[in-house]
């Protein structure tokens, strides 16, 4: 079984934004200021793009929350 490895971590205030690679392919997730783990359920080749999903997931519940 394939645990996978966690890549990076960037923290916002009050947020976190992980990079975890499982079976070669990248994955972001969002810790929310309510604890809350959000994932969008896609794959990605680089950490690079799996890291600009999660940012980009904070950004809109951001937006959505003005």
């Amino acid at each position: 079984m394939n645990e996978g490895r966690l890549i990076e971590i960037v923290a916002f205030p009050g947020w976190i934004v992980g990079v975890s690679l499982n079976w070669g392919l990248y994955r972001c997730w969002v810790i929310t200021p309510e604890l809350v783990v959000l994932n969008d359920g896609e794959d990605y080749e680089t950490s690079q793009m799996a890291l600009a999903a999660g940012r980009a997931l904070v950004e809109l519940s951001l937006e959505s929350e003005l």
